[in-house]
Order: C-alpha cells, then sequence, then structure tokens
C-alpha cells in the first residue's frame, strides 16, 4: 500500500471544486436528447476545450458515447473537423443527431403528418378492431405490457415510411427514448431491471403522447444546436479504438474523452441499457445488440496475469487483486491491456504539441480502489513522449452511475465506487 500511495504521490493531482458544476444545466443544446449512462457533462467538455484547445482545428472523442464533447466541438468557433468513435450502434444514432442540424420547418411539417397518421391509426384499431403488425423479439412480453407493444408498433410503422433519412433518424431517436421511458424497467438504471409487482401495477403509461412529448422537447433542442452551429464538420465512425481509425496520422489537435471505467460487464453495461431501444430499432439481436458488453474494453478477460503494459501501478493492483480473485484480476487487467491498444492508436493520430484530456472514474474491486489516472499515466509515458500537465480531481453532483455496489454478494455489504472524476491531461511532445 505504501508503494502504491508513492506510485499515486507522484502524479500531479489537484482538487478544485470550480470543476463540478453543481446544479449546472447539462441539458441545453442537444445534450438532452437522449438519456445514456455515465454521460461526460458538457461544461466539462467546454471548458476543456477553453483551456486546453482554443487554437485546435480537429478533436478525436475515441469513446464518444453519445456525443457530448462533439456537440461542444459544433457550437465552439475553432473547429473544422471533429471525429466521434463509439461500437455501439445506439450511441452513434444519438450522437448523429444531436450534431446535425435539421430545418426545423422540414420537422415540423413531418411532424404534423407523422402525428395525424399515428393518431388516426389509434382510432382504426380502438374502434374498429383494426389489428397493427408488432415486432416479435425475445421476453418482449416480459418488458413492456401489451398496449405499449401496440402503440409503440403504431409510432414505429410511421416513421419507417418516412423516405428522409436525417428526418427519419431524429424521430428514431425520439422513439429509442420513448421505448426507454414506457418499458417495464426501473426508473434511473443502466442494467435491466425490472420493476416490481407493486410499480408494475401503477404504470400505465400513454406511449404515444409520451413520444410526442419527447418530439417537441428534441425541436427546442433542434433549433438551440441550429442558432449555435459553427459548421464543424462532424464524423461518426463506426469503428474500434484499439486498431486503426478511419483518422490520418498527425492530424488531431485535441483527444478530449470519457472512456469506459472498466470492462461493460462489470461497471456501466452500456450493451443492457441500450438492448430494448436497439430491439425495437430493428438491430439483429444475435449480430449487433447481444455482445456489445463483451466487446467493449476489457469484455473479454486474459488468460492468463502476464502483460506487456508498463504500469508499475497497475502491476501492484493486479497482484493485490489476485491474492483475493484470480478472475476478478484477470478482468482487470483484460480493460488496462485493450485500453493500452488504444493508447498506442491514439500516438499514430495525434499532431506534435497535441493535448489530450480523459475523465476517468477510478473504480473499486475486492475493496481495492483502482487509480486509472494514475495508471493512464503511466501507460501514456510508456508509449511515447508525454507531459503530464495534471490531473484534476472534481467531485460527481450527480452522475447517472451507481454511488455504491456489493463486493461481496452478502446482503447489506456495499463500498463507495464513485464519488470523484479524474480529469488527466497530457501533452504530447
Amino acid at each position: 500500500m505504501k508503494l502504491l500511495k508513492k506510485h499515486e504521490a507522484a502524479i500531479k493531482r489537484v482538487h478544485d471544486d470550480s470543476w463540478d458544476f453543481s446544479g449546472a444545466n447539462t441539458k441545453y443544446c442537444t445534450h438532452g436528447m437522449h438519456t445514456y449512462p455515465a454521460m461526460m457533462i458538457p461544461q466539462i467538455a467546454k471548458r476543456l476545450i477553453d483551456e486546453y484547445g482554443n487554437d485546435a482545428e480537429v478533436m478525436l472523442d475515441p469513446f464518444m458515447g453519445t456525443g457530448t464533447s462533439l456537440v461542444e466541438a459544433k457550437i465552439h468557433h475553432n473547429f473544422k473537423y471533429a471525429y466521434g468513435v463509439d461500437i455501439n450502434p445506439l450511441a452513434r444514432l444519438v450522437a448523429k443527431v444531436k450534431t446535425y442540424p435539421i430545418s426545423i420547418e422540414k420537422l415540423e411539417h413531418s411532424f404534423r403528418e407523422l402525428r395525424n397518421n399515428i393518431d388516426n391509426e389509434k382510432l382504426e384499431i380502438h374502434f374498429q378492431g383494426k389489428k397493427i403488425e408488432k415486432p416479435s423479439f425475445f421476453n418482449i412480453n416480459f418488458w413492456f405490457k401489451p398496449e405499449v407493444i401496440e402503440d409503440l408498433a403504431i409510432i414505429k410503422k410511421y416513421i419507417w415510411e418516412l423516405q428522409n433519412t436525417d428526418i427519419k433518424d431524429f424521430y428514431k431517436v425520439c422513439f429509442s427514448e420513448t421505448v426507454r421511458n414506457v418499458s417495464n424497467t426501473r426508473n434511473r438504471e443502466f442494467k435491466l431491471y425490472k420493476m416490481n409487482e407493486k410499480q408494475l401495477e401503477k404504470h400505465n403509461p400513454n406511449t404515444i403522447q409520451e413520444f410526442y412529448k419527447q418530439v417537441q422537447k428534441n425541436l427546442i433542442s433542434m433549433k438551440d444546436l441550429i442558432a449555435n452551429d459553427k459548421n464543424a464538420k462532424i464524423k461518426i465512425l463506426n469503428e474500434d479504438s484499439r486498431y486503426k481509425l478511419s483518422v490520418p496520422d498527425d492530424s488531431v489537435d485535441l483527444i478530449l474523452t470519457s472512456p469506459p471505467y472498466g470492462d461493460s460487464l462489470t461497471t456501466v453495461a452500456y450493451g443492457q441499457f441500450s438492448r430494448l431501444s436497439l430491439q425495437w430499432l430493428g438491430f439483429d439481436y444475435k449480430e449487433e445488440v447481444r455482445d456489445i458488453d463483451k466487446i467493449c474494453l476489457g469484455g473479454i478477460k486474459t488468460r492468463s496475469l502476464e502483460h506487456t503494459t508498463k504500469s508499475p501501478t497497475l502491476d501492484l493492483i493486479i497482484n493485490q487483486i489476485a491474492e483475493y480473485d484470480n478472475n476478478r484480476a484477470k478482468d482487470v487487467l483484460s480493460f488496462y491491456e485493450d485500453l493500452f491498444k488504444c493508447i498506442l492508436e491514439f500516438k499514430r493520430v495525434m499532431k506534435k504539441n497535441g493535448i489530450l484530456c480523459f475523465v476517468v472514474g477510478n473504480r473499486t474491486v475486492k475493496r481495492i480502489n483502482i487509480p486509472t489516472d494514475v495508471i493512464m499515466v503511466e501507460l501514456f509515458q510508456s508509449s511515447g513522449n508525454y507531459e503530464h500537465i495534471k490531473t484534476i480531481i472534481r467531485n460527481i453532483p450527480s452522475k447517472r452511475m451507481p454511488k455504491a455496489n456489493s463486493p461481496t454478494n452478502v446482503k447489506g455489504t456495499t463500498v463507495t465506487t464513485m464519488n470523484h472524476e479524474y480529469i488527466v491531461i497530457l501533452q504530447i511532445k
């Protein structure tokens, strides 16, 4: 433990409450279009751009999620290009819509037609007994009530009839959020947990009105994007940051991202969160939905604890966890090995003197806190000539993340997970 503290002390860490942004509006512009787990708040992205990327022209977010940093690049004055990468098709869909201005007149016109078609279809079903074709996927009746399924099928039918792809994608995002809100899942969970029987009795959502509410909310967001758009070209990549990206060599001025906190199976289950939406959106379960968490960083555990990454802190942590659970140590190691592959790819795309900003969380495994911010600095410095500018420690006033979990599966036994984030800032020389 003393040796670990020595490694942590060697990293320039600064506690700074001004980065907490407690009470700030995190839903301005298009940031509030769709919920997603562990989203970086836009105030952090904006401030990092202002302080470390104000002269940058090309930005990369290699773990973009739904595109918080890309939206900020879109509404900032200096960016020409911003690349976003994510393996989750729901994240790519939402990020695309959040950063792609669409004529409000066209959206309002299409909404009037869409609403008229949906309302008429609902009336015909109610009064004339008309049948609507419903999708069939595994456990659909477990996660949705019968009337909810019928109404979602009506909405989907008329969205899918739209001819303009960009307008259709806008409504798909509204539809996806509606799916989450009217499902039988417990509120504010990023994993799939069903409501209990008492909650289900009270759960009788008006699905069509919920969809209309999402559309109206997102129309306001789109107006805000159009008003603040500075014309940066956004490129959404269906790629994997562990491998060579469609980003030119030596082209990126600024990397700004919030990578996963660990393997998705035991931290933030992005695949689980997205599953119901993706199934309703028509993605193939076996090919595109089922294995999202498995193909994320650290999704496949290493075969042994031998590794080639050069981080003394990681060595200490792996050995400590292995004393309690060898398999969990392999889970942890697999995440950092995958992260190191990404770091090697970042070196290829970064310009000399480019800045890299990472918002990370330090998770706990087997009651052992893992200082990802320290490990990350060591991994970067072992792979190239990187200067660690500083690490800012901020409190997390609110985030769609668990504040505590059970490390032992013993009822009533919990440990604190993440109440702080670490903003790691490096420069490549």
